[in-house]
């Protein structure tokens, strides 16, 4: 960990613009998103196969709910769409907003693969990025990450305050979300360090050119 950054408590003023909220879900909930991940998942989902995509030390894989794929009437799928739209409509009141559609879900694995000595330099399983930053996903306002285990050890997320300022850092636990507004939070994975570790991520948008992906992803409920 880099020693000239320090760990900080969200302020009141802060969570005007993020939303940490525990047990929005059941632990019994979250072992179905598990087995949804297990069932349906693939290695390298979402970054063409490559199981490696953020950091050569880990595994990535994933299971995409975009409205496409085989799975659209499974059980599972179904009850992550539930999920879903409560996590949207929880992040509505919070944030107050008139609209805010779902532009993608994805239920993501990391897991530890230390493969040489580097691994143990690594501060970031994900850098500090923010989720509109690419070409292709600047119309995305608000992002949600859904905490869905234990057993790990590391895989903190962390918001960065300033270039080289302090941080706050968001302690996963299964059925705890995070939720924020994109521009505001440019935010990292610190390194996962052992185990797996399993989150529903998920990217909204308050812009209407999203509501055509918003129908089709919850078309089959």
């Amino acid at each position: 960990m880099n020693t000239s950054q320090t760990v900080l408590p969200f302020s009141k003023e802060e969570l005007r613009y993020r939303l940490v909220e525990p047990n929005v879900v059941t632990p019994e909930e979250c072992a179905k998103l598990v087995e949804l991940l297990e069932k349906y998942g693939k290695i390298g989902d979402g970054y063409n196969g490559n199981a490696h995509p953020h950091t050569p030390n880990e595994t990535f894989g994933g299971y995409s709910l975009d409205g496409r794929g085989p799975h659209q009437n499974e059980p599972e799928h179904l009850f992550c769409l539930e999920v879903m739209d409560k996590v949207r409509r929880k992040m509505k009141r919070h944030f107050k907003l008139p609209f805010l559609w779902l532009d993608f879900g994805h239920l993501v694995f990391r897991e530890a693969t230390p493969v040489n000595q580097d691994a143990d330099k690594e501060e970031f399983s994900h850098p500090w990025h923010k989720d509109n930053q690419s070409e292709g996903v600047k119309y995305r306002t608000h992002t949600a990450i859904m905490y869905i285990n234990e057993g790990f050890d590391g895989g903190l997320t962390r918001f960065q305050e300033a270039d080289f300022g302090p941080y706050r850092e968001v302690k996963p636990e299964p059925g705890k979300i995070v939720a924020f507004d994109v521009d505001r939070n440019p935010h990292g994975v610190s390194k996962l360090i052992s185990g797996k570790r399993y989150v529903l991520n998920m990217w909204f948008s308050t812009h209407l050119r999203v509501y055509k992906n918003h129908r089709k992803i919850f078309k089959p409920l």
